[in-house]
């Protein structure tokens, strides 16, 4: 993967001038390349730098956000009219985790918007919550408002790097003090996630247990 990355930014920096020529049609192509590449688990993150760096700031956060956003809705939905069936046959047999299921899915917005904070491959990331009961509204709701921060900063990396697409090629690339921020909030937001989800799955059985029955008083 890293050779194939490494390629891939190579000929990003052969296209550089060619791709600002194209102006806006240039922009809505880097988006279309991030929606394919993130299909096939890519890390985005350093497309991002590369978007800045040809780009600029705004246009190279036009080109993330539309790239990632649409990524996010075909993987999402490939996931959910693909294997959601087979999991919810699965679910059919399992009482309990039916029902983690649909509690998760009540409360999907704010389980995408803490999940979306943490360092996992953005791709892969979105088929799993297409086999999950959270709805498609909330859920690209969230993906939309929860990496605006990641992408921007990412963006401004490269919009501000003094040797332009170059900063972003090869493993040699400083790292940004932004970045160790980024991955601490993520981690923080992970393990929210994983709490609140606990959380949301032990009510979700609670409702399931039969309450115990209350102690009988002894007879005089």
């Amino acid at each position: 993967m890293s050779a194939l990355l490494h390629d891939l930014l190579s000929r990003l920096d052969q296209w550089h001038d060619t791709l600002q020529q194209l102006g806006w049609l240039g922009v809505f192509g880097f988006a279309v390349a991030l929606v394919v590449l993130q299909m096939a688990f890519v890390p985005l993150a350093v497309f991002a730098v590369a978007a800045g760096a040809i780009f600029g700031f705004w246009k190279g956060v036009l080109a993330i956000t539309i790239g990632t956003n649409v990524g996010a809705i075909v993987n999402f939905l490939i996931a959910r009219y693909v294997a959601r069936t087979a999991v919810t046959r699965y679910l059919a047999h399992h009482e309990k985790f039916r029902l983690i299921d649909a509690a998760i899915g009540r409360e999907g917005g704010k389980i995408i918007a803490l999940l979306r904070l943490c360092p996992m491959p953005f791709g892969l990331a979105n088929y799993c919550y297409g086999l999950t009961a959270i709805g498609f509204r909330p859920y690209t709701i969230a993906t939309f408002l929860a990496i605006i921060p990641a992408n921007c900063f990412f963006v401004w990396v490269g919009a501000s790097a003094h040797e332009g697409l170059a900063a972003a090629t090869g493993t040699a690339r400083p790292h940004h003090p932004g970045e160790y921020v980024l991955i601490g909030v993520g981690v923080i937001a992970g393990l929210c996630a994983l709490n609140y989800i606990a959380r949301v799955a032990k009510a979700a059985i609670s409702k399931t247990e039969p309450a115990p029955a209350p102690d009988q008083a002894p007879i005089a």
